[in-house]
């Protein structure tokens, strides 16, 4: 895995690389068996999974219902056929639901390789049930361990794999980029199929000082950004703290995103949360940017 350096970057830059890893994803779905190198001497076990994964109305937490007796070698065409016959069997029941189905279920394609005599995710990729996929997820950590221990493994993986897990951390926590909210804009979230839609207010880049960057800046070779919002938690009835870049275990009391959800934000006047509102205010009047470059 290649060593990717940190410098700013913008939500532009940050799209483009959400857009390449998809592309990634889906190229090596499908080119896998022909493109990985096998070891000598051993079986090599390379397949896709399925799962789907659906949104309790209660608390937005998910279920799901693995196919794991099924494993195939591509996602064209049986593992698609699969994935669109299960979601128009879903779709069909619109009924059953109070809100469309496809803000409520999604699809998690999971890439398996096998090294030696075991099994590991390389990565997910999650789809919606019209077939757009939504955000690809490297399983960084399991594979830094082995290639750490086993530097020849890295030569059993695709190119599309290679860009995958060498840029997996930038795509989950980009606490590289800088983001044109002020303090106190309130931000509306999309978060189907991952959680509810909800509401944030934006607290201003870092809640650190200027000596925090400049430490940052020796010790990682990067300014190192927190964009902290405020959200209404639903649990406590509160004001809690989280993060637009992902550097949460969850994102709110339940929604946990795949990647930093910066492509799901749009900047309102105002939403009819009385506790956002005066949070907002209130930081308008009292916050600042630091600006650095």
């Amino acid at each position: 895995m290649t060593d990717v350096s940190k410098t700013n970057i913008t939500l532009e830059e940050y799209l483009k690389l959400l857009k390449q890893m998809k592309s990634a994803a889906l190229n090596d779905m499908d080119t896998f068996p022909d493109n990985e190198m096998k070891s000598t001497g051993s079986q090599n076990m390379s397949a896709l999974g399925l799962s789907l994964r659906y949104r309790d109305d209660e608390d937005c937490l998910y279920a799901d219902c693995s196919m794991e007796h099924q494993l195939f070698t591509r996602l064209h065409p049986y593992l698609w056929e699969e994935m669109k016959e299960e979601s128009n069997d879903i779709l069909k029941d619109q009924n059953l639901f109070q809100e469309p189905a496809e803000n409520k279920f999604y699809w998690e394609v999971i890439k398996y390789l096998q090294i030696q005599d075991k099994i590991y995710i390389q990565y997910k990729a999650a789809f919606s049930l019209k077939g757009k996929i939504l955000s690809v997820k490297g399983n960084t950590t399991d594979f830094k361990r082995l290639l750490l221990k086993y530097p020849e493994y890295e030569t059993y993986f695709t190119d599309d794999q290679k860009f995958i897990l060498d840029h997996a951390d930038q795509l989950l926590v980009p606490d590289n980029i800088v983001l044109l909210y002020a303090p106190g804009d309130i931000l509306y979230i999309d978060a189907s199929p991952f959680g509810k839609p909800f509401y944030v207010v934006y607290c201003g880049e870092t809640a650190m000082d200027q000596e925090y960057f400049e430490w940052t800046k020796k010790e990682y070779g990067y300014f190192k950004r927190e964009h902290p919002c405020l959200y209404i938690s639903e649990e406590q009835q509160k004001l809690k703290v989280t993060s637009l870049t992902g550097d949460c275990l969850l994102f709110t009391d339940d929604i946990s995103f795949p990647y930093a959800p910066l492509d799901r934000i749009q900047t309102v006047d105002d939403c009819e949360e009385p506790l956002l509102m005066e949070a907002a205010e209130r930081i308008k009047t009292t916050s600042h940017n630091l600006n650095l470059t």
